[in-house]
């Protein structure tokens, strides 16, 4: 149940914010303040939607611990990520907007006499490549947050180290992620939806976190940079316990949960 309450609150702040655009159309379809109504309600909802995505990276965080939550805990972390949740929400807007600019100047040029030439494409095409950088870098931000409690700005550069350090990982999270979004849209947001995605990535970085105790402690006993016991990180032995609490299941232990049981 505690799983869906993000997710409505996501589908309530679309309706809220489509709603919004309706009557400024209505009213200023004549002009173009209208347009000011629609980055109005835009803004709105990034940042509404950013506080509510970065609360519930707080229970997720528990979640994948396994720590017992209330959904109480959820509403009453809403006070202390109001600020770093408007941040991440516009942050995020302005990465998209920027972009879209961007890649329509270099892709799409306007007027007659211009084309797009060889130079333009290949700097629309790096673009591409830095935004999505930065959009793979930002979807570690709620887990991060919650499990590190860092500042806003040493959330976001820890981000990008966790990013290049994590490279592969972070793409195959990431294509995972498309699935559910795509299951999120045929479900209308309802499930896995905003909830599903940040307990994923909030799981996933409870995992890298072995990783980095395991360093802390080579650090400790002052292992060489460039040690064999550094650049192969022995996974199966850091995993060992998540195996052991969480065993392989068949298709029918999925469905059928009671015939696994002793």
């Amino acid at each position: 149940m505690y799983f869906f309450v993000p997710n409505l609150i996501i589908d309530f702040l679309i309706i809220i914010s489509s709603a919004l655009c309706i009557p400024g159309v209505t009213i200023f379809k004549e002009s173009q303040w209208y347009l000011y109504v629609w980055f109005a309600a835009i803004i709105l909802f990034s940042a509404a939607a950013g506080v509510v995505t970065v609360t519930w990276s707080e229970t997720a965080a528990g979640i994948a611990d396994y720590d017992t939550v209330d959904i109480k805990k959820f509403f009453k972390d809403i006070k202390n990520c109001i600020s770093d949740g408007i941040k991440f929400g516009l942050t995020i807007l302005a990465v998209l907007i920027y972009s879209i600019f961007v890649i329509r100047f270099f892709f799409f040029p306007k007027g007659e006499n211009q084309t797009v030439t060889f130079v333009g494409l290949l700097a629309g095409t790096v673009y591409v490549w830095i935004a999505f950088t930065i959009f793979l870098a930002l979807s570690w931000y709620p887990a991060v947050r919650a499990n590190l409690h860092n500042g806003y700005r040493k959330s976001i550069k820890k981000c990008f180290i966790i990013l290049f350090d994590n490279l592969f990982a972070s793409l195959i999270i990431t294509f995972y992620e498309m699935g559910l979004i795509l299951i999120s849209i045929i479900m209308l947001g309802i499930a896995p939806g905003m909830a599903g995605l940040v307990l994923s990535r909030c799981n996933a970085m409870r995992l890298l976190m072995k990783k980095y105790d395991y360093i802390e402690e080579l650090d400790k006993k002052g292992e060489p940079a460039n040690s064999q016991a550094r650049r192969k990180i022995p996974w199966k032995e850091l995993l060992a316990e998540e195996e052991e609490a969480n065993p392989v299941r068949t298709f029918k232990d999925f469905w059928l949960p009671w015939k696994d049981m002793k």
